[in-house]
């Protein structure tokens, strides 16, 4: 058995390129194995910031021998009336090389073909893999592609040198004008003369020796022993940081970090400024003490294994302290001007060329936050959320803002709440941004929560109107995330708000904006809005697809309600009369989809079967009145599972489908009746039942 290695070296890749690049890699390799008859091999994808390398263990020399059954021309064709082969017979013993006498007849559904069975000798692995790897790098996808040369080459970053090995022998093929060979490099500061690896056994040493980790966990553990041996010379913790962490382990081929330090009268300046400055400016973790206070100093990631002179170290510093500088600078001269004399500079910043500035969304999500705080009856003045609704944008003007764009809403947050301004008025602010998509906190006030719901549903009605809507993976303005976002909050926050009205009265406001007829926007808004929906009970609540569809059949625009309604029928759908009573409600719709409405005339039945469907439809009503009036869904539910026996009773005795006009329109509306009371909780039919075919 030998071991396969294939190592591209290219200029750096961008960090969030690799884990997928890892992935496609491995699973396009393993696969192309598995096809060839070689899938008992065990394939490794590894990487560094300049190399992609798989590392396939356990293969054979050579593919294993294998037989295939080949079908030729149809039988009626291959022999003459006379029984004598034609030339179609001769041609296909030619091609698969054996005698006329030797050929088959397989019977098939399509008639009686030519057929044999062929041997088909194994190929040497090193030409599978030939013609394997090519493909299979080809078909890599990156988030950003790049053309280089003469622009006929596209691939993440520039190919310098392809190394593939089966064992101690050269793989030949050709990658972007490049051919495979032994020659690699090691790490380009400590290591930068070419060498040539004797096998692909070898690899992993020869790197360790250059001074190259091509093993990503290797790496990140490097780091973690690392980061617990720096800080504890200060005295320090690392401010978690995972996302960070991660990223660190993409950027490098050998895990460095040092320990570096900043001007302590910095930490005056509010937490956000201090860590977006080490953070997202210099990719520098940020270090707290044991009480969680930040510390003035911090730990750089580097790729090298020191920094004998402290260059590395000093312009880490340096840069971090011009930028904290920066923002001090803008901290004391932001607080200079209270917020409330920035609002009608909103005027001069676009929002959307069609959509209007900044300041005429502002006045838009105020009115729509004013209706629907209405509608939820929230006492919150219109004025009061008119107000909130220009202050908590009014920070997108300050020098901080344009300068740090990630602390927009946070630096507003601070700014009144140093101006004295209501706790709810400064976290609205800082919050009203928040969440991204379903994951986070939902802002902390009603003005928060408001505000951040209005300025989603706005943004939503106006892109939509004005035909700028996601397709595929295509999301530039983020449109799906705030959807979600503005699901979350309603949902957690209890509103009974109907999203659908919500969402007409957002396209009104824009309506004198948008391209075509309001109705047909608010209609796609609501659509979309629908299928967040879906999607928030299935990942965040977690219940079933089909349960969620069954619910939202019924009535989907109201969260809070909803919510309650998809838990109840998770819990109550496991029971053995529910399973049988979504079977029965199956037939229900199948029965009654499409027939015209009608009355229940008591005096028209026939059968006492008849009348308890009634009665007890009758009676679960009155039950759902109450059930719904106190938001007891589980007992709604389980009330309705009570239906299980009279339904089935039903069905085994009555015959609905009649001859009798009027006996048929009679029971066609009797089940009509039961539905209809079905359907203010859950389409049951939407569920999969196994066996429910109706």
């Amino acid at each position: 058995m030998a071991t396969f290695l294939l190592e591209l070296l290219t200029e750096e890749i961008p960090a969030n390129g690799l884990p997928g690049a890892r992935r496609q890699l491995a699973e396009a390799i393993g696969k192309g194995l598995e096809a060839a008859g070689l899938g008992g091999a065990a394939v490794r994808a590894l990487s560094t910031s300049r190399r992609l390398v798989v590392v396939a263990e356990g293969l054979p020399e050579r593919q294993p021998d294998r037989t295939e059954r080949v079908t030729g021309p149809p039988a009626s064709v291959a022999y003459g009336k006379d029984g004598a082969p034609t030339k179609a017979a001769e041609g296909f013993a030619r091609k698969v090389g054996l005698l006329l006498d030797q050929l088959e007849i397989d019977s098939t559904p399509k008639g009686d073909y030519l057929a044999a069975t062929v041997l088909l000798p194994g190929r040497p692995t090193a030409e599978i893999l030939a013609e394997l790897v090519p493909a299979a790098v080809a078909g890599l996808r990156f988030p950003k592609m790049m053309r280089w040369g003469r622009g006929e080459h596209s691939f993440v970053r520039p190919l310098h040198r392809v190394t593939a090995l089966l064992g101690a022998e050269v793989v030949p093929f050709e990658l972007f004008g490049v051919g495979s060979g032994r020659t690699t490099e090691g790490h380009r500061v400590h290591a930068p003369t070419p060498f040539e690896l004797a096998s692909a056994d070898s690899y992993a040493g020869e790197m360790e020796r250059r001074f190259v980790a091509v093993d990503p966990g290797e790496r990140s553990r490097a780091f973690t022993t690392a980061a617990a041996r720096l800080v504890a010379e200060v005295d320090c913790r690392v401010h978690p940081d995972d996302e960070l962490m991660a990223e660190h382990v993409e950027l490098v081929e050998y895990p460095g970090l040092l320990l570096g330090g900043f001007d302590e009268a910095f930490l005056g300046l509010p937490r956000e400024v201090v860590i977006t400055t080490l953070r997202h400016h210099q990719k520098c973790l940020v270090l707290e003490r044991m009480d969680g206070s930040l510390a003035p100093f911090f730990l750089a990631v580097v790729d090298r294994r020191d920094d004998p002179e402290g260059l590395v170290r000093q312009g880490n510093e340096w840069v971090i302290g011009a930028r904290l500088a920066d923002a001090r600078f803008f901290f004391d001269e932001d607080r200079t001007r209270p917020l409330d004399e920035l609002v009608p500079g909103l005027q001069r910043l676009e929002f959307h060329r069609r959509l209007g500035s900044v300041a005429d969304k502002a006045g838009r999500v105020g009115e729509l936050a004013a209706a629907i705080a209405g509608q939820i009856g929230s006492p919150l003045p219109a004025a009061e959320l008119a107000r909130a609704a220009g202050l908590v944008k009014a920070d997108l003007l300050t020098g901080m803002v344009v300068e740090f764009t990630e602390l927009q809403g946070v630096m507003g947050g601070h700014y009144l709440r140093l101006a004295g301004e209501p706790e709810a008025l400064w976290t609205a602010a800082r919050d009203h941004y928040l969440p991204l998509g379903f994951e986070g906190e939902i802002p902390a006030s009603d003005i928060g929560r408001l505000l951040g719901v209005a300025d989603r549903l706005d943004t939503l009605a106006g892109l939509f109107g004005v035909g700028e809507l996601p397709s595929g993976s295509r999301d530039p303005h983020g449109l799906r995330r705030a959807g979600q976002a503005l699901v979350k909050i309603v949902a957690e926050a209890g509103w009974e708000l109907d999203l659908e009205a919500a969402s007409r009265r957002a396209v009104e406001l824009v309506a004198d904006r948008i391209d075509g007829d309001p109705a047909a926007a608010a209609a796609a808004v609501s659509e979309f809005l629908a299928e967040r929906v879906r999607r928030y009970l299935i990942d965040v609540v977690g219940v079933a697809f089909d349960t969620a569809d069954a619910v939202m059949a019924a009535g989907w625009a109201k969260l809070p309600e909803l919510v309650a309604r998809a838990r109840s029928l998770e819990a109550a759908r496991s029971a053995d009369a529910f399973r049988w009573l979504a079977l029965g409600f199956k037939r229900v719709r199948n029965i009654t989809d499409g027939q015209p409405d009608g009355s229940v005339e008591e005096a028209a039945f026939q059968q006492p079967e008849e009348g308890e469907l009634h009665r007890h439809t009758g009676q679960f009503g009155e039950r759902l009145d109450e059930c719904l009036a106190a938001r007891r869904f589980d007992d709604a539910f389980a009330a309705m599972a009570e239906l299980a026996d009279v339904l089935e009773r039903f069905f085994v005795e009555v015959l609905v489908m009649t001859e009798d006009e009027a006996t048929r329109r009679n029971r066609i509306a009797l089940l009509k009746e039961l539905g209809a009371q079905f359907m203010r909780l859950a389409d049951l039919s939407k569920l999969q039942i196994e066996g429910g075919n109706g």
